[in-house]
This record gives C-alpha cells, structure tokens and sequence, in this order.
C-alpha cells in the first residue's frame, strides 16, 4: 500500500487511519467533545475508523448513532470491565457484542494494577478524573493462584465467538501473560493498551507479548504529560527504536484522546503523533502498518 501519511515537505494527512481508542462524551470525566463532535473531526480528518471508550458503561449504542450521523467513517463501540458494568461479567460482554460491539477493554479505573500504580481505585491522579463512589476491592482477571477466574474465560471466549478484541485496558502484566496464555492457541486477538504507562514495563515484557501473540499499543496522549514523559522515558527515538526492535507488524499507534487535560482533539493528537514518529526515524511503511494496517486487522476490516 502506498502511504498518503506524508507528502512533500510540509502537508500531512490521516487518510485511511484508524484509531481504536478514543474518549468522548458523555463521560464521568470532561470530555473535549461528544460523540458525534469527536467523530465529525475524525472523519473529517480521513480517518477510517474511530472505537470509542467509555470508562463506566457500554459505548456499542452511542457507537452505532454516531456512526449513522456521520457517514463515511467506521465507528466501533464496546465494553469496559469496570465494577460500573459489574466488573468481569460474560452477561454483559455477551450483551455488548451481540448488539454489535467488536471490543471488549479489560477494567481500567476499578482494574486492581491501576490501584496500586495510581495510589487509588478509580483516580487518575489529574482533577475531575475520579470515578463515583468507593471501591475498597480491584477488579482482576486471575485468581490468587495466577489463574484466570471461570468469568475470565468465559469473556475470552464470547471475545473469540463473536470474532471480536479484547484489550487489555488497565490489568497487570501477569495478568496480560494469563490472557495470551489463554487466548492465543484459541486463536483470540489481544491488544495490550499502553504499554509503559499502564501496565509500567519494559521491552523484555514487550518480547513476551510479541511471543504470546498480542498487539502492542503505543499511544500519543503520553507526549502531552512532560511529568509522564520523563518518569516513564516515553520519548519518540525509544518508540522508534522498539518498534524496529520488534518489527511494526507487532504495534498498533492510537491517541487515547479526547480528554480536556490533553487539549488537543483525538485527530490532532494523532496527526502530531504520526508526523513526530516519522520525524524521529519510522519509515512511512512502518507507520502506514501500525496506523492503518493492523489496526484494521485486529479489529475485523479488511486491509
């Protein structure tokens, strides 16, 4: 395929592109734009493809009217095990996916690691992002054993059936390692979400997700925290040289965008994102494969 990413000296453009994590409105957190907005810029940017997440419920009906009020663009929409739908609950998988959902996101805020790593269940550390209520107990996907819980598995399995994908959200990296132990001889497409961040690892892990068979996601919203982007070394040459160290065919480059703190639209983020990656070395074929490509694949389009 013959990258459009980057033409001449200075025009850039998203056409084909596909972004599989974006946050909009409504939202317990403020947002930059409802659904509707959110998606209107990202199609009119040329993106392809947006999925949309939502922290506390099912995103698959919002997805569905977004997608019929801006026509052109694939809108995608799933679910989040947070305790807000019952935590690790194959009902309610099983309900978003026939209705049409093609993700299911692990929990993000109630997710036991994101606890530990953020000093609090359901707090990002940033004003205005608090989920409601008090949760004294984390949502895992293993037993005290290490084991992925009968929930667990089943979810996995509704993920497989319905030839969809499951992302990782904010679980552990042990409990990553449990669900590619599971999901890869039953053929299930995993994405881990953001790595460096959540879950905080290195690239000996990044070798044991690529053996395991997942996708690895590399988001923009990181380069808009200076105080992130120095703890965790998320630098653009470090994401260059992972992703040659691995191969492109392994990573999936998203925003996670959306958020008012970030002040930049999920497009924006991606254009600058994409633009920089180029800038610090990745070859246009590179980024034509993590940003049209697999994406694609992973989530059912053709490529």
């Amino acid at each position: 395929m013959t990258s459009t990413l980057a033409s001449g000296q200075g025009s850039f453009d998203l056409d084909g592109a596909i972004d599989l994590h974006i946050h909009t409105a409504p939202c317990l957190f403020p947002r930059l734009g409802d659904d509707v907005e959110t998606v209107q810029r990202c199609a009119d940017a040329g993106l392809r493809a947006v999925a949309i997440k939502s922290h506390h419920e099912s995103t698959v009906s919002r997805a569905r009217l977004a997608g019929k009020a801006v026509p052109g663009i694939d809108v995608i929409g799933g679910i989040t095990l947070n305790w807000t739908v019952g935590g690790v609950n194959p009902y309610a998988v099983e309900a978003a996916l026939l209705t049409g959902g093609r993700i299911v996101w692990g929990p993000s805020g109630h997710a036991a690691y994101h606890g530990e790593i953020m000093g609090g269940l359901g707090s990002w550390g940033i004003p205005g992002m608090n989920m409601p209520g008090k949760v004294n107990q984390g949502v895992e996907v293993v037993d005290e054993n290490g084991r992925l819980t009968t929930q667990s598995q089943a979810v996995l399995d509704l993920v497989g059936e319905h030839d969809a994908l499951f992302a990782t959200s904010h679980i552990s990296p042990d409990e990553i390692l449990a669900v590619l132990d599971y999901a890869r001889p039953r053929g299930i497409r995993v994405l881990v979400n953001h790595v460096f961040y959540l879950p905080r690892v290195d690239e000996e892990f990044l070798a044991k997700v690529v053996t395991g068979g997942g996708a690895i996601e590399l988001i923009s919203a990181l380069m808009l925290v200076p105080s992130l982007q120095s703890d965790l070394d998320y630098t653009y040459a470090r994401l260059v040289a992972t992703i040659r160290r691995f191969g492109a065919e392994n990573f999936v480059l998203a925003s996670d965008g959306g958020g008012v703190s970030m002040a930049l639209w999920p497009d924006e983020q991606l254009r600058m994102f994409a633009r920089l990656l180029l800038n610090a070395g990745l070859t246009e074929a590179e980024l034509d494969q993590t940003l049209r490509t697999n994406p694609a694949r992973l989530i059912g389009l053709s490529t």
